[in-house]
């Protein structure tokens, strides 16, 4: 897999959503004829015979009664989740671990789900683990990578080693890359709306024939009818998981071998779906089926076979990842033993000792101003981070001074380091800054909190500061909600005081901003997307924004960035290179809100071009660097951090 198949794999999510609505519009179908048909009898009944086959009104009724029906529980349900992955987990009992978690086994989950994040350029999700679940299990949901939620079970913790843990953690990662978190929460919204028949059949059952008196046939024809609504509730609940099926098999298989790819070790996730089949993954959950389609492997348990499985089985998931395991399975009696023993692939030998503790400190750090990166090395990481990447974040999070790591999971301080990280190196303009946040009615401990910290970022490498800042959202996202409400418009003050955005500048407060809502506050979800000729005039803002970023003032070098940009983009109209007054960062903003909506295909030529642009020389430089991995970020297309080889 190459990273460009990762817009393939955004368009295939998109064909699946329609694929999903062409099944559901005939499912809803099928049921509002059978509902009308259980009317029609009970209504002859009723009338002595006296009904046409065809009655427009009665049709009128039933359908619009179930198309309202199902319209509104589907709305509702999808309407609970909206505010992003947490709902989910916290419907399947989940609790939220705190960025400052003490205990073991969380802090190792909680740094293999960071490292995983700042390695492929992602914001860092919510994590929870479901304390009541003694099964293997895990999913990854949310809208987008902005409000995204990894949880595990607690047998995933007590049950599986670091590299286990890890390779489930990637497998969830590639569904946040690949656009199936969406899809996934969809389906959760129709599967409720489906099912709901047979609830509101069981509702009017119970209501109307537990009325005393006489039955009249028009009560006796209510009953009926709930009986059937009943029935055919439960046909719902069949084309129900008959979707769930068509919809998510396939995409396991994908997110499989992205795990192997991202951690080069297809042991770990080999014999962590192995200690599946061996015990299992199942959720006691009530809502466990609702959302089994999400789950690492299915969670409940199948009465008709592999028919109606949410995933494919184990064996054949292991078999892909470590050939040869079947041969041995069937010789075995364990799951677990065979896998063990089975040799890695050819292309993964010796890897994965390379890959233990103490190798990755050998890595060599990267500059702390440039980087010499080739463009098709930016293009082809896209949604595919390798474990060299993994490596890179590993050592970045692993150099970060102690106070401020420290800092980064504790909400108060974490908001103090994020201020600070925007305070200006001149003493005079720092101190109005600092005067400024004592206007706004910030508290003294919280000004003299931003002074500290800003001591111990001046001494960091400018590559760390924007992880650091990625690195401090969960925590963020625990202020109190007068706090969040605020952040984002006191963050911004601070990056405005000398009245212009730097690209560090842009790429912190549009992560904050994004990152961190307050209470209420939903996140945006995407429309129809657009073709990007259609934004050819934002394109041309962008491009020329990192143009001239490059430069350094050279309008010959800026023109020769622009050109090969250009030239990527792959689009009829006539661009041309905007002048240096009008490409401040300032002015970036609205361009990249309106790009956002481009389609995935369009965005793989829109990512391309920028790529060009910024590393049109062979070199990217701290704000080159941070200005495109904000821009890919709020595209939701997840970038790993730079190749520090020469190009």
């Amino acid at each position: 897999m190459n990273g460009m198949d990762f817009f393939g794999h955004q368009e295939g999510a998109r064909a699946a959503s329609r694929r999903l609505l062409w099944l559901f519009t005939a499912a809803v179908a099928t049921i509002v004829l059978l509902l009308y048909f259980v009317a029609w009898t009970a209504c002859q009944a009723a009338n002595n015979g006296e009904l046409r086959v065809f009655e427009p009104a009665l049709f009128g009724i039933v359908a619009a009664g179930t198309l309202a029906v199902i319209g509104v529980a589907m709305a509702w349900k999808t309407a609970l989740l909206r505010s992003g992955g947490g709902k989910v987990a916290q419907m399947l009992g989940g609790r939220e671990v705190p960025p400052d978690t003490q205990d073991p086994k969380e802090r190792m989950l909680r740094n293999l789900v960071e490292e995983m994040a700042i390695a492929s350029g992602t914001p860092v999700p919510e994590i929870y683990v479901l304390d009541g679940e003694t099964g293997i299990n895990a999913f990854a949901a949310g809208w987008s990578p902005a409000d995204a939620a990894v949880a595990v079970t607690r047998g995933c913790l007590d049950q599986l080693t670091r590299d286990e843990l890890q390779g489930v953690i990637a497998h969830e990662f590639s569904h946040v890359f690949h656009g199936d978190m969406r899809l996934n929460i969809r389906l959760i919204g129709v599967l409720f709306g489906i099912v709901c028949i047979a609830t509101l059949g069981r509702i009017l059952v119970r209501v109307v024939g537990s009325g005393r008196g006489d039955k009249k046939g028009g009560v006796v024809a209510i009953v009926l009818i709930g009986i059937g609504m009943i029935v055919i509730g439960y046909l719902g609940v069949f084309f129900a998981r008959l979707i769930q099926s068509a919809v998510s098999r396939q995409r396991e298989y994908l997110a499989d071998a992205s795990a192997v790819q991202y951690t080069r070790n297809p042991r770990g996730i080999g014999m962590a779906l192995a200690k599946i089949g061996g015990l299992n993954g199942r959720l006691q959950s009530p809502h466990a089926e609702e959302a089994s389609h999400m789950m690492f492997a299915d969670g409940v348990r199948r009465f008709l076979g592999g028919a109606f499985a949410t995933h494919p089985p184990v064996e054949r998931r292991v078999e892909r990842i470590l050939p040869g395991f079947l041969r041995l399975a069937a010789s075995s009696g364990s799951l677990v033993e065979a896998a063990a023993r089975t040799p890695l692939p050819p292309q993964f030998a010796g890897l994965v000792a390379a890959a233990a503790p103490g190798a990755a400190a050998a890595t060599p750090a990267a500059s702390a101003t440039t980087r010499r990166v080739a463009t098709s090395q930016i293009t082809a990481a896209i949604g595919a981070p390798e474990e060299r990447h993994v490596t890179a974040a590993k050592n970045l999070l692993a150099n970060l001074p102690l106070d401020l790591a420290t800092a980064a999971h504790t909400p108060f301080q974490a908001k103090a380091l994020v201020a600070a990280a925007l305070l200006d190196r001149d003493p005079a303009r720092r101190q109005q800054q600092l005067d400024g946040l004592g206007r706004d009615g910030a508290e003294v401990g919280f000004v003299h909190e931003v002074r500290s910290s800003f001591q111990a970022i001046a001494r960091m490498s400018r590559d760390a500061r924007l992880p650091l800042v990625e690195l401090a959202v969960p925590a963020l996202r625990r202020l109190p909600e007068a706090e969040r409400a605020t952040l984002g418009p006191t963050l911004r003050r601070l990056a405005l005081a000398d009245g212009e955005l730097s690209p560090f500048e842009f790429a912190l407060l549009r992560t904050v901003e994004r990152c961190v809502r307050s209470a209420g506050e939903l996140p945006q979800r995407p429309g129809r997307p657009h073709a990007l000729v259609t934004h050819s005039a934002e394109a041309a803002v962008v491009l020329s924004v990192l143009a001239h970023t490059g430069a350094h003032g050279d309008e010959a070098r800026a023109a020769r960035a622009f050109a090969r940009g250009k030239q990527a983009l792959a689009i009829p109209t006539e661009l041309a290179l905007l002048p240096r007054a009008r490409c401040s960062v300032r002015e970036l903003e609205p361009a990249v809100e309106a790009l956002a909506a481009v389609s995935p295909l369009g965005k793989r030529n829109l990512v391309a071009a920028c790529a060009e642009a910024a590393a049109d020389d062979g070199v990217l430089d701290a704000d080159e660097t941070d200005l495109l991995r904000a821009l890919t970020t709020l595209w939701d297309v997840p970038v790993p951090l730079p190749d520090t080889t020469p190009a």
